[in-house]
């Protein structure tokens, strides 16, 4: 039987889908990177679902005509959320283990990696088998039927919630409490997938990132042994899910494993729950914007903010081409911008004497001492998001400087346009937005530039039409190296939020070294020592090779 057929005999309520729509809409992100689609989609419902599934991915088989040689058929596993990542992690790639996998090649691998019992793993010790080994393609885990939400005790400040949880949903279960979930990577991403990414976003420069606010996860990990073609239906010990962190605020006990699993991408098991920190909802909050005449002197004023220790829970810094992109896609009739470098701030807190402190200081700054204009405020919701109208909007206000409306089918779309990040210290933050805006300039490349800049996190949009010539795209990519080596160059990161995926893996060895690197791989192994897990991102492992097998 192959797979779907046993884990159907087995499950007969377990939902797969083979539908073309399905497929390809679980085989992208929210980015450029072309569809690659999984071959079924299969939707668990239980942590013991998933310990069946991840099982029978690594199952030795025999095929009449192989001279009792069996095969051990690989499938690959990737969890999926929400859909909006941006790095490429979502797409089904090949491994490069090419040398050994699907051909028919016999190789000889440590009898050990079978499943077996006591008695027969001590007689089993140091002999070998001759085996085939092929990929049998992939499934993509949809993990939307995970949807728990816990209790939220009072005086507690976390609550625990399936993976599959989005975070509007989860905000929306609490908001009777007073509390809130407040890490806002924009899109309506899963708790899951925001753990498994290390998503972060505006709210970050008060609340931090993901990794900060997971307190504990629950894991299932890929199989450490081939399942034996002699179990029946496939069956046998499971994979081990595991349990990792604590409910306390403090833990200085072994290895912190909730930090080894926020911002694996799926490459090390399959997050079932995560229980994270919540928030007091703030009683006053205040919007405010400033307008600069360079993009530099904006930065600058970050980075005062910043050092002058003033309390901001959002600082957002769009270029001039942002607040152009804006102007030509409002269609709300609100007052066009003036077309400079602005600052986009939020302050708040448990008394409106000590937010409207907070906003006077930085009204100094921003004025006073770097000339700044235009600088105006607001208390009640409406008008504050007017005044962050543009910053709100601008991802499509970006896509739309290159068309894409209802009379160019040739325009950029969200699947045609790149959005890259870089963050790096503070005291570089200005110099290097600020050339990565003229390289844009320079090179006549169509987009925008702004940042989380409260955490010296920017990115660029850069959308592609269908008929952009290779000149022009090499451009692009051209913008994008140079402003990773410049980060990279002042021992900044080559992303900040979203995560390598396959889209960043070059930069790696640059970053940690290949000292770095080998240590990722080994801890790669030692997990998932078949390359089940999401194979192809972050890093390579090549998990048949002499070196790399486990013996």
């Amino acid at each position: 039987m192959d797979f779907l057929s046993i884990l159907k005999s087995t499950h007969p309520n377990l939902e797969i889908s083979l539908n073309k729509y399905d497929l390809d809409s679980h085989g992208h992100g929210e980015s450029y990177h072309p569809t690659s689609p999984p071959d079924a989609i299969i939707y668990p419902s239980s942590v013991e679902e998933i310990q069946d599934i991840l099982r029978l991915c690594c199952r030795e088989v025999y095929r009449d005509g192989d001279d009792n040689i069996p095969t051990v058929e690989i499938v690959s596993v990737i969890p999926y959320g929400a859909g909006t990542s941006l790095e490429g992690h979502l797409n089904f790639l090949l491994p490069n283990d090419d040398s050994v996998i699907n051909n028919d090649d016999v190789v000889e691998i440590p009898s050990s990696l079978f499943e077996s019992s006591f008695e027969e793993s001590k007689q089993l010790k140091n002999k070998t088998k001759r085996v085939k080994i092929k990929r049998k393609g992939g499934i993509s885990l949809d993990m939307s039927n995970f949807q728990s939400i816990g209790e939220l005790t009072p005086g507690d400040v976390f609550i625990k919630v399936g993976a599959g949880v989005s975070r509007k949903t989860l905000n929306e279960s609490l908001r009777h409490t007073g509390m809130q979930f407040m890490i806002d990577p924009g899109a309506d991403a899963t708790l899951g997938g925001m753990t498994a990414t290390n998503a972060s976003g505006t709210a970050a420069v008060k609340y931090h990132t993901m990794r900060e606010n997971v307190l504990h996860l629950t894991a299932v990990l890929p199989p450490t042994k081939i399942s034996s073609a002699t179990s029946s239906n496939g069956s046998g010990s499971n994979p081990i899910t595991v349990n990792c962190g604590s409910n306390s605020l403090k833990n200085s006990a072994g290895y912190q494993l909730p930090t080894l699993f926020t911002g694996s991408e799926g490459t090390l098991g399959v997050i079932t729950d995560v229980t994270v920190k919540v928030f007091p909802i703030p009683s006053h909050v205040i919007a405010a914007s400033c307008s600069f005449d360079d993009l530099h002197t904006a930065a600058e004023v970050v980075t005062m903010i910043r050092m002058m220790g003033v309390p901001v829970s959002r600082i957002e810094l769009l270029d001039e081409m942002s607040i152009r992109a804006f102007n030509q896609s409002n269609k709300e009739e609100l007052k066009p911008m003036e077309e400079k470098a602005t600052l986009f701030l939020e302050f708040s807190g448990h008394s409106e004497a000590s937010v409207m402190a907070d906003l006077t200081a930085a009204q100094t700054i921003c004025v006073n001492d770097y000339e700044g204009s235009n600088f105006v405020s607001a208390k009640d919701e409406t008008t504050r998001n007017k005044i962050w109208e543009a910053r709100h909007k601008l991802y499509y206000s970006s896509i739309a400087l290159r068309g894409g409306g209802d009379d160019d089918e040739d325009g950029a779309t969200s699947q045609t346009t790149i959005v890259t990040d870089i963050c790096v210290p503070f005291s570089n933050f200005a110099d290097i937005i600020s050339a990565t805006s003229k390289d844009l300039q320079d090179n006549g490349v169509f987009g925008t530039c702004f940042g989380h800049a409260g955490d010296g996190n920017f990115h660029c949009i850069l959308p592609l039409k269908k008929n952009d010539t290779d000149e022009y795209r090499e451009k692009v990519f051209r913008v994008i190296e140079l402003m990773t080596e410049r980060a990279l160059s002042v021992g900044g990161t080559c992303t900040g939020e979203h995560g390598v995926g396959y889209g960043k893996k070059k930069y790696l060895e640059k970053m940690y070294g290949q000292s770095g690197v080998s240590l990722m791989q080994t801890v790669k192994r030692s997990i998932d020592p078949f390359n089940i897990m999401n194979p192809g991102k972050i890093i390579d492992v090549d998990c048949f090779s002499e070196a790399d097998l486990p013996l």
